[in-house]
């Protein structure tokens, strides 16, 4: 922060640029009552010694800086998760001067770097995984409170980030590979199957809790219902098919077996290489095995294509709602 205090003026006594005030002798000077309206908890930084420091200018400008842990409450929508974009505020007011006798600014303009400004490490996204901050917007929030209707000065900065989901999105990915290889030849095997629903099971449902738990559904809410029930019905398709050509092999076994001499219809006749007979099955495939065939083939088109319908109507609806 920084103010003038006239007090403070000693461009008439010493010409240093500046004087730089021991944190014991700070408390010795006049600060403005800041304090953050939507602040939870909040922290000083005092190892080895209080993080602060105020340097005077013989203008009687007064610049003053310390380190504060915040924890700050901000109301957000998610029914777009990890679609979503919030912003979050950060309410600056003093609790007890009134428009009268305290006003703040944000310090820009005129040459100076903005009043907001990011660790290099937050900017690279290694603090904040699953979050990405977009912009940043500083304005006035002047308003009054309830305290014989007095008007108070507020400074309000709006911090916009980005939901980045890692998990979201591999359940994404998984759920749409398990249903196209559900109705692909390469699944009628035990081990694909078992594979596909543990992977499915542990990508829709990540180990890690989410950090937010709200009342209504959320869009990753609609995608893992969606996903589930559309590789639970590629399973029981599955199963049903399997059902079918089993009863199928059964009535194949059951048709009638002929057996007729080697060689019969030839004018020599008689045993050839040690084989006097030869055993034939007569009968085409059975209705059961056709079916399964038929529901078969039905759903390697009908799944994938009702997937693709459902991508289409929930990516329109959550990025353009």
């Amino acid at each position: 922060m920084v103010w003038n205090d006239k007090r403070l003026k000693f461009e008439h006594l010493n010409k240093a640029p500046r004087l730089e005030v021991d944190s014991k002798m700070m408390d010795q000077v006049w600060v403005p009552d800041v304090y953050f309206r939507n602040e939870k908890s909040a922290a000083f930084h005092d190892v080895t010694v209080p993080n602060k420091f105020m340097h005077l200018r013989p203008t009687g400008n007064v610049e003053y800086s310390m380190r504060l842990s915040l924890t700050l409450s901000c109301r957000m929508l998610l029914q777009k998760y990890p679609l979503d974009t919030q912003r979050c505020p950060m309410l600056i007011q003093s609790y007890t001067y009134t428009t009268e006798n305290v006003m703040f600014y944000w310090q820009e303009g005129h040459g100076l770097p903005g009043p907001i400004s990011y660790d290099r490490e937050i900017a690279l996204g290694t603090e904040l995984p699953q979050f990405s901050i977009t912009e940043n917007v500083t304005e006035s929030c002047n308003g009054t409170m309830d305290v014989d209707t007095r008007e108070f000065y507020c400074n309000h900065c709006d911090h916009e980030t980005l939901s980045q989901n890692k998990d979201g999105r591999k359940g994404t990915r998984v759920s749409s590979i398990a249903i196209l290889a559900i109705t692909t030849p390469l699944a009628r095997t035990k081990t694909v199957g078992k594979g596909l629903c543990i992977a499915v099971q542990s990508k829709l449902y990540p180990r890690r809790a989410e950090p937010m738990s709200v009342s209504y559904i959320k869009a990753i809410d609609v995608w893992s219902v969606t996903g589930l029930i559309f590789v639970f019905a590629a399973l029981l398709e599955f199963a049903y098919v399997n059902v079918l050509a089993r009863r199928g092999d059964k009535e194949l076994r059951a048709t009638q077996v002929f057996t007729i001499p080697e060689g019969a219809g030839n004018k020599d006749g008689g045993e050839v290489n040690g084989n006097p007979h030869r055993r034939i099955k007569i009968g085409g495939p059975s209705p059961s095995r056709i079916k399964a065939r038929r529901v078969d083939k039905i759903s390697r088109v009908l799944f994938p294509s009702l997937f693709l319908l459902f991508n289409i109507c929930y990516w329109l609806f959550y990025l353009y709602m």
